[in-house]
């Protein structure tokens, strides 16, 4: 038994829509890693900003604590001999006006004793304190130290700030070291304005990378939390893509000033695709409709350019049969309308041959019949001519 040829009616319109499937396809694939770059680049650029308008709040405050302390310096410490009566009420009503935002100032000599320091204030000597050695060390800067608990039952901490100083004692001039103890509250206050979620979150490390801030604290505290992003921060220079706990983060980061402070951003891509997800499925139906448009229309294209094709075929296997009759529908488009109208001409010749043969046979036969009839008169008039 022969094997049934697949007709091309059947075979080219499943071609084309296994061809425009696969277009679609890929056309969604290429448009979901299109839209997922672009989503990632806009992430990059608004967390960017955000870090920036962030880092330039806290550069500002920064700027106003070095103000505060400069001013206590020139005003007070540098304008006035240690050993006058006015120099320990000055700094006493400057720590009372600024209790806000001031817990304590202190002054040491060179030697890391005490000179003068609030009353809430230890006199023990300050040698061995990292933000004594450090402005002892670097002469022209203002130094940040650590972060310090200071009213554990308000969970009040305080920047440690000190600077190289030179203090009048006695009428002479002798270097020191000068403490002053800043809350963290307006630092606080700028990085809580960021949204910190468990998904998108922002945190401030010293220049020993211990923590600033982070809005979660109390967990990193309590071990409840670990913080995985911060040598993947300290390690980039501007933003990188680090993928851990099973998705893809952005971690940004920068550096505050002199301070050695580094504020860092992290963002969890895999969020940004969950809100943008509305996105995604427009595009997708989008695209499945087109393919469907395309399909259907393939198909009835295809059929309007078959059809008078099988027709005409029809026609002349009818024609071929000896329905001499049999003409071809003129539709369809271009070419095929003129096939159609070609066949019926080419028909009607044929047609009228065939009547021609026909005739020329009728009349041969008729011909040969008189021819026929002609011999046999013949012979029988000479057949009575012989008798008589």
């Amino acid at each position: 038994m022969k094997n049934k040829k697949m007709s091309i009616r059947i075979l080219f319109p499943l071609i084309m829509s296994v061809s425009i499937a696969f277009c679609i396809i890929s056309c969604m694939i290429l448009f979901s890693h299109y839209l997922s770059a672009y989503f990632i680049q806009k992430t990059v650029e608004d967390t960017n900003r955000q870090k920036n308008v962030l880092a330039q709040n806290i550069e500002n405050e920064i700027e106003s604590i070095n103000d505060t302390i400069n001013t206590i310096y020139y005003d007070t410490i540098k304008k006035y001999d240690l050993q006058d009566e006015a120099f320990s009420s000055i700094l006493s009503n400057i720590e009372n006006s600024s209790s806000e935002y001031i817990n304590g100032l202190a002054l040491y000599d060179i030697n890391g004793t005490s000179l003068w320091h609030s009353s809430h204030l230890s006199a023990t000597p300050a040698t061995q304190e990292s933000w004594f050695t450090q402005a002892k060390n670097n002469i022209e800067t203002i130094y940040y130290g650590p972060k310090k608990l200071v009213y554990p039952d308000k969970v009040k901490h305080v920047f440690q700030i000190s600077r190289y100083v030179e203090y009048i004692d006695h009428g002479k001039m002798k270097p020191g070291i000068l403490l002053m103890q800043y809350y963290t509250d307006s630092v606080d206050a700028i990085l809580q304005h960021y949204k910190n979620t468990q998904t998108s979150y922002c945190y401030l490390l010293d220049d020993n990378s211990a923590f600033l801030y982070h809005p979660f604290m109390q967990r990193i505290s309590s071990d409840l939390y670990k913080e995985r992003t911060i040598n993947i921060a300290l390690n980039c220079t501007n933003y990188k893509i680090h993928k851990f706990q099973g998705t893809k983060w952005l971690i940004e980061r920068q550096q505050i000033g002199y301070t050695g402070w580094n504020i860092v951003l992290v963002s969890s891509l895999f969020n940004i695709h969950t809100e943008n997800i509305s996105v995604y499925y427009v595009v997708w139906i989008i695209l499945l409709m087109v393919g469907i448009f395309l399909v259907f229309m393939d198909i009835l294209l295809f059929h309007e350019f078959t059809n008078p094709v099988y027709r005409l075929l029809n026609t002349m296997r009818e024609f071929g049969k000896g329905n001499y009759q049999a003409k071809a529908e003129e539709n369809g488009i271009g070419e095929l309308k003129t096939l159609s109208a070609h066949f019926n001409i080419m028909a009607e010749k044929l047609q009228k041959q065939m009547d021609e043969i026909r005739n020329n046979e009728r009349e041969q036969r008729k011909m040969e019949k008189k021819l026929l009839q002609s011999q046999i008169k013949h012979r029988c008039t000479r057949g009575t001519n012989k008798i008589k």
